[in-house]
């Protein structure tokens, strides 16, 4: 592969990455939220075109059948208990007169965080289905893995790190609802894997 065809499957990988961390961003984007959500994707990202490569045809196809199924179910997941936890407290603010926690505001508990634990790990490996299968199309082609996988896993980080820049702004506008919005997000992207 030549290093503009690299770069541009790198982009066209990262922006699920991108979009999953925008529809995070809204809430969770302080520093450790956004170097959690940049290192766990690029990682995914950079690993599984290795897995991809190693793994032979049997993996490939098993995951062309069933790969989108698989990232929409796992990110609706998420999106569905993001959206849970928004409503959650959402109507506790306001049995409450309005007034939430700072912790709440900030994004700061660990059981509705989605950039720690499963929650993490669940959305790092849904959009990296793709990678998988463009690591095995290399290793068909006879291409060194190494350097595209560097290169697709430091370019979902930066892609990342700019979709939770990006969240945050869209949060900033929307202030409580911002949660409800990026749950949705979630949820709208799940559907786009299985009709897009």
């Amino acid at each position: 592969m030549s290093v503009y065809q690299i770069i541009a499957v790198a982009v066209g990988l990262g922006l699920d990455a991108m979009s999953v961390c925008m529809a995070v961003g809204v809430k969770w984007h302080g520093p450790r939220q956004k170097f959690r959500l940049a290192w766990h994707m690029g990682l995914f990202q950079f690993l599984m075109p290795v897995i991809g490569w190693a793994g032979g045809r049997q993996l490939a196809g098993l995951l062309e059948a069933y790969g989108r199924y698989i990232a929409a179910g796992l990110v609706f997941a998420v999106g569905v208990k993001m959206l849970y936890e928004a409503l959650k407290g959402h109507t506790g603010a306001e049995a409450g007169g309005g007034e939430q926690k700072p912790e709440a505001t900030a994004g700061a508990s660990p059981g509705a965080d989605p950039t720690r634990g499963w929650s993490l790990m669940v959305l790092s490996l849904a959009t990296s289905m793709d990678a998988l299968v463009v690591g095995f199309s290399l290793g068909i082609e006879g291409q060194v893995i190494w350097v595209p996988s560097v290169v697709i896993g430091l370019t979902a980080g930066g892609m990342a790190l700019s979709g939770v820049a990006l969240g945050r702004r869209i949060g900033q506008a929307l202030g409580r609802w911002a949660e409800i919005a990026g749950a949705c997000v979630l949820i709208a992207l799940a559907a786009s894997f299985l009709w897009l």
